[in-house]
Formats: structure tokens, sequence, C-alpha cells
């Protein structure tokens, strides 16, 4: 506590003899006995803090002499604490008006007006400054910066020349020149500025990128070549100088250059992995229409992922480019990289899903979406994939389970929830709950009306029901429609004919569906063997129904016509 008093008392003696030389003059030695009391305390309620007890005590200094320079000062400062920068002006403008030599009154009103965007007022005020310090650098380099920013660029030259006259060259002086010639198309003189900096540093490969932009600018290509040859010499591993390389044969049409630049840019561990991407995101396009360019990235995204092996978006990327080129399995290896860095990202998991699907893997797209459901339990898609997984796997009831779910999460996306009531539909139908599977074919149908999976499954199903077979008809019709060529539509309009015994129109569908691929279907080949023992061609009809135990038919009712040739009514 003792060192604390003492410390406090020299910093109140301080104060006193700041601001008690300008009042002998004006005021009784009664009244500056009070003065001083009453400064020593205000200065002392400042430093513990108690600012409004401050205030009220330089207000009262102020009263008592009202030209003391230093009480405005400090009332001033107080205003800062405020954020009051009016009124903090005001006493520092008062304060140096009293005192004009002192720079430390002039310095915070060039800040206050500087803040208030009073840019003008601020200018002229460190035109005081300079006077009272003329070989005060950081006085001259701020009123360049602002004359620069208020357009007065002549004097902010004349400005930054002086300051460098006094320091030497600046790095940061002469790039403010220079984007400044840049501006007004004095290129030559920007070039000057440039090379005065590769003169002064040669080994900062940054001078060199600016001057190689700048001749770029002007078309001077050649010369830009040449800068960034000698920068290349000064930092050959700078991933910016080899970006630049590769930008300027890309512009000049030499293509393997540039990639070759490009290639080492990507090998760089000290080039970020953001503007990576970034070039390869801008290149997609390209490498959409291109086989060559859709290589050429390809490579890059091998040396992304070698130069950022611990970054789940390098993974990411490469698997966006595998998938564009359709190496669907390299795709997938990349996207499980990323969920093993980072599985928080759904349209990864997404993505993933989409190729199991593809792939017609039934089994990873069920292990997939079981762990994307762990992660993402409100996002509709993955309920979506699973129930489609569940289905091909024969695991019907989770199937529906999920389905039901998935059905219950979507807001506004009719097309996702046409799909989901649509394999609802048809878990229920191998349940044998064939109720809530019309129900399920419905409702999906009103969101999707023209579906042609639906239409075709749903009359197909009502088909084996031997129910409302007109609108099934219909149903199938529509398919047929659409996709005249398609074995499986064909067969199922052919059936329903045949159902309604229609048998001749029924045999030209089915002949057509055979025709279009049916002939590997064992379902198909039957109900062409069917359609045929009713129109009294018996022997091909055995012909057909063999054949279709040949492709993998093994239904009891097959088996009894093979054996028995003929077909119960």
């Amino acid at each position: 506590m003792g060192n604390k008093h003492t410390y406090l008392s020299a910093a109140f003696c301080l104060i006193c003899f700041v601001g008690f030389g300008q009042n002998k003059a004006r005021l009784s030695e009664p009244e500056t006995l009070v003065f001083t009391q009453k400064y020593i305390n205000a200065g002392k309620e400042k430093i513990l803090g108690n600012n409004q007890e401050a205030f009220k005590l330089y207000a009262e200094c102020a009263d008592l002499d009202p030209k003391n320079d230093a009480v405005h000062y400090e009332i001033g400062r107080l205003f800062l604490t405020q954020n009051n920068l009016v009124r903090a002006g005001e006493e520092f403008e008062l304060a140096a008006k009293l005192d004009p030599n002192n720079k430390w009154y002039w310095t915070p009103l060039a800040d206050v007006q500087t803040s208030k965007h009073e840019y003008k007022n601020a200018i002229k005020t460190y035109d005081k400054l300079r006077k009272l310090e003329p070989n005060d650098p950081t006085y001259i380099l701020t009123q360049a910066s602002l004359l620069l920013h208020t357009g007065k660029t002549k004097d902010a030259i004349k400005a930054f020349d002086d300051y460098e006259s006094l320091v030497g060259l600046s790095p940061e002086v002469s790039l403010k020149k220079y984007q400044y010639f840049i501006g007004v198309e004095a290129y030559d003189k920007a070039v000057v500025e440039i090379e005065s900096l590769i003169e002064a540093y040669p080994n900062e490969p940054q001078y060199y990128s600016h001057l190689a932009d700048l001749y770029k600018a002007q078309g001077k290509t050649q010369k830009a070549l040449e800068v960034y040859a000698k920068a290349l010499k000064v930092d050959p591993e700078n991933a910016y100088i080899q970006l630049s390389l590769a930008e300027y044969f890309e512009r000049n049409g030499q293509r393997d250059s540039s990639f070759y630049y490009l290639d080492k840019a990507y090998s760089n561990r000290f080039l970020d992995i953001d503007t990576k991407i970034g070039l390869l995101l801008k290149m997609y396009p390209e490498a959409e229409r291109s086989v060559v360019v859709r290589e050429q990235t390809i490579n890059l995204c091998s040396r992304l992922v070698d130069a950022h092996p611990d970054e789940a978006k390098s993974y990411s990327v490469q698997g966006d480019f595998f998938y564009l080129d359709h190496q669907l399995e390299k795709a997938r290896e990349s996207y499980y990289k990323t969920i093993e860095l980072d599985p928080s990202k759904y349209a990864i998991w997404n993505q993933l899903l989409l190729i199991d699907s593809e792939l017609n893997d039934e089994t990873s797209m069920l292990n997939d979406s079981r762990a994307a459901m762990e992660l993402f339990p409100t996002q509709p898609g993955v309920y979506l994939f699973n129930g489609i997984a569940n289905n091909q796997k024969k695991n019907y009831k989770e199937a529906a389970k999920n389905l039901k779910i998935g059905s219950q999460l979507i807001i506004g996306n009719p097309f996702l929830s046409a799909q989901m009531l649509a394999s609802l539909g048809d878990a229920y139908h191998e349940l044998g709950k064939h109720t809530s599977s019309d129900s399920a074919y419905n409702a999906s149908l009103k969101y999707d009306s023209n579906n042609l999976y639906v239409l075709n499954n749903y009359s197909y199903f009502l088909s084996l029901r031997n129910v409302e077979l007109g609108r099934a008809l219909k149903m199938s019709k529509k398919t047929i429609a659409k996709e005249p060529l398609n074995a499986s539509y064909l067969d199922t309009y052919g059936w329903i004919l045949y159902l309604k015994g229609e048998f001749n129109e029924a045999e030209k569908y089915l002949s057509k569906s055979l025709m279009n691929g049916g002939e590997k279907s064992a379902e198909v080949l039957e109900h062409y063997g069917d359609v045929l023992y009713r129109l009294n061609r018996k022997d091909e009809a055995n012909a057909y129904w063999k054949k279709a135990k040949e492709a993998g038919g093994s239904s009891e009712a097959l088996i009894n016509k093979t054996s028995s040739k003929k077909l119960d009514d």
C-alpha cells in the first residue's frame, strides 16, 4: 500500500506541474491553492476510475480558471471515455488554441476530427503538427493518407515524397503511390515505384508480382514473363508466382505450360487450400465439357489431397471431380474419407448415398443410410435411401417404418414426397397391406400424377390382385405413351389386357416387350406363354414357359404349367 501511495503522489505532483504554470498570473494565491487541490483531486478520481467525480472537479477548475489549457485537455480526455467525440473535440480545440505550441493538444484533436470524418479539418490540424514537429514522420504519413482519401492526390504524393525524404524508401508508401499511379494510368511512374522496391528488396517476391501484373495490364506479356522468371529465381517455391504464371500461359493459350505451373502450385503446401479449391470450382464448368480439362482437374485434386491430407474438403472436391468423370467407385472412396475426417456435412452423405444407388449397392446404401440417420435424424432424404435399400434387401417392415417417418419430415418438397410415398407403397405391397399400399400410391400420385414408376407399379399390383383393372389400364397406358419401348411398361399394359380377356391386343404389347429387352425376364416370358396358350398356340406357349423357367422363374404356377403343358383356368 505504501508503494502505491508513493506512486499516486508522484503522479499528482506531475499533474500539478503540467497544469499550474498557466494560471499564476490569473489567480490569486488563495484561488491557486483551491484550484490546485481540486485539480489534484480530479486526477486522483480519474486514476481510480471515478470519471463522474473527476468531471465535476475539472469543471470547477474550469470555472476558477476558464483559460487553463490543461483543464480543457483533461476534460476532453474524459469525454473520449464516453465516446462523446463532439465535446471531446471542442475541449481539445480550446486547449490547443490556449497553448498552440503544445502538440499533445493538437494530436488528439486530429484523431477526433478523423473519427468524425472531418477530414479537411484534420488535414489542417496536421499542418499545424507538421510545423511544430517537422521531423516527425508519423504526422507526415497520416496527413498524406488523409489527402489521398479526400482525393487531393497531388498533395498526397508530395507528402509521401516528404516522408520518404525524411525516412528513406518505404514499401508502404511506395505501394500507395504505385496504386495511385495505376489509377491515373501513369504506368511509367508506377513501374518506377515498383522497380525501386525491387532494387531495395530484391528477395521480396511480391514486388515482382506487382511489376509483372502491371506489365500484363499494359499488354506487355513478354516483359511480364521475364519478371516472373526473375521472381522464380528469387523464390522458386512461391505458389502465388506459380499461379500467376499458370494464369499467364492460360491467357496466351499455352495450356500445357499453364497446367505445369498449376500442378506445382497445387503440390505446394504453403498455398492455402481455399485458394486451390476456389480455382478448381472455377474450372468445373469447363471440365464438364472437356475430357482433357477433366483429366487435368482430377490430377490437381490428387495434388490437393497429397498437400492437404488432413483436410476433409480436399477429399470432398476430389470426390466431386471423380463423380463428374463417372468414376463412381473412386468418388465414393473420396467421400468416405471426407466423412471420416468430418461427418457433419449432410451434402456429402447425400452424394455418397446417391452413388450407392447408382452402383446398385444396396448393402452399402443400407449401412450408409443407417449411419446418416443417426447423424441427421430430421433429414427426410436419408430415410428414402434407407427405405429403398431395405426394400431391395426384402426388409419390408424396416422399410415401411422408416419411409413413414421420412414422409412425415418432408416440408414443401412435392418431388421428394412422391418418391417417399412410392417406396412406401412398394413396402406395404410386399407386406400384403394392400389398403395401405393403395393409399400410399394414391398420395404419391397427388404430388406427381405423371410419375411413371408409380403408375407402372400401382397398375401392375392392381392387376396381380385382379381389381380395378379399368383404372389400372388407364394408368399403364400413360406409361407407354411416355416410354413406348420400355419392356416393363409394355409387359404391365399387355398383362392387364390379358386379364381383361383382350388376348390379341395383349399379345401385341407382350411381344413388343420381348423385342425391347423383355426376353431376359422370366415374368415377361411367362406372361407371353400364357397369352399364346389363350390364343390356342399351345406349343409356342409351352416353349415360352420353358424359357421362363430357364430364365429363373420358379413360381409354383410356372412349374405346374411346364409339367402339365397347360394353363389351369
